[in-house]
């Protein structure tokens, strides 16, 4: 029976919430309908619940239209979906390695400048890239420089929370900088090279990214980038399950969709995106450049198996990765009105885990 059962990993704020049916973004019914087509029992658990020496765990399992509390063993396969900072959390996931238990997504949160080392170091994908700095005064100054428009985010941050956008106004010597927070816009001039104080102070507090601002494509007149979900399947391979496009609010520059941006299939929308470019060739490019990256990545970092690429579009056509989601969310898909994608950003990840099982 132990054989049969695939296991998912939760934030205890979501486990807490399941006998209420408040699991937020997680659609356990989704889960559970991909699961039984692989013949397999989802099992819910947090590492808190588990017993390293006893080899048990305490887990949520759906049975007659209830979930109830289980003692059972601890799954061979889990898909981690939560975020494990502290270092007993670290130590029990290490435990249940140790153990022989197969744990896929075992890391879900990379930092951007990581990443972004990463794709460096491949020929192909290299070429995708915006040029990005580690932030400090110095390669601020330099990106200026060499670039009107610039993009400053946090390492370590996701959903589009402490992005700046930088404008520097060569022409009254005035940087323009926006929040992603809000709509407002305030000038500095700029004294004897010296930058705006809001700037010294924000790459003081955290790690920051300087980045150049990719000039999107638009829709209505409004900047979209795309998200792109690549998943391990029944075969282990990459494949791409479905990519939508996220176009900012009026007047703004971020499309997160937690930041108030819209989902749309881009499919519908590419004729009015890129009109004088084939669907089916842009497609394949992006496909193929966001397949090529979860593969590089993968040879570095252990246990991928579900990611969310941000990528970008200019009007003329050219294609940029602009971040990588460890933990896609998956929810822009059901905002597109792509249901059977949405379902299927919930199937692969089990269908890789029935792969791993039968892989013994």
């Amino acid at each position: 029976m132990v054989m049969n059962r695939v296991g998912i990993l939760l934030d205890s704020s979501i486990l807490r919430g399941i006998p209420a049916g408040r699991t937020r973004q997680e659609c356990l019914a989704c889960y559970e309908l991909a699961a039984a087509s692989y013949g397999l029992t989802v099992c819910y658990l947090r590492l808190e619940d588990v017993d390293l020496l006893a080899g048990k765990c305490k887990a949520y399992i759906r049975k007659n239209q209830r979930y109830q509390i289980h003692h059972i063993e601890i799954p061979k396969v889990i898909h981690n979906r939560a975020m494990h900072f502290s270092k007993i959390s670290h130590y029990l996931i290490a435990g249940l390695i140790q153990r022989g238990i197969t744990i896929f997504n075992v890391r879900n949160r990379y930092g951007k400048d990581e990443i972004y080392r990463l794709l460096m170091n491949n020929t192909e994908l290299s070429t995708h890239l915006p040029e990005t700095e580690l932030a400090s005064i110095g390669a601020i100054q330099r990106m200026l420089e060499r670039h009107r428009d610039l993009i400053l985010k946090p390492v370590s941050s996701s959903i589009g929370k402490g992005i700046m956008r930088i404008i520097h106004e060569h022409g009254n010597g005035k940087i323009y900088i926006s929040s992603a927070r809000d709509k407002k816009q305030v000038h500095y001039p700029i004294k004897k090279g010296k930058l705006p104080p809001e700037l010294y102070a924000r790459i003081r507090e955290k790690n920051y990214l300087v980045q150049e601002r990719i000039p999107l494509a638009t829709y209505v007149g409004r900047p979209i980038d795309l998200r792109v979900s690549v998943q391990r399947g029944s075969t282990g391979c990459w494949h791409v399950t479905g990519m939508y496009a996220k176009v900012a609010p009026p007047d703004h520059f971020v499309t997160n969709v937690a930041q108030g941006g819209m989902a749309l299939p881009y499919d519908v929308i590419h004729p009015f995106v890129l009109p004088s470019y084939s669907l089916p060739a842009v497609v394949q490019q992006i496909h193929h450049l966001a397949v090529t990256a979860a593969r590089h990545l993968s040879r570095t970092l252990p246990g991928l198996a579900d990611l969310g690429f941000d990528m970008a579009l200019t009007s003329q056509g050219e294609i940029y990765f602009i971040e990588c989601n460890g933990r896609d969310q998956r929810y822009g898909f059901r905002k597109a009105g792509m249901d059977k994608e949405w379902l299927e950003s919930y199937k692969r990840p089990i269908a890789y885990a029935r792969f791993l099982l039968d892989q013994g």
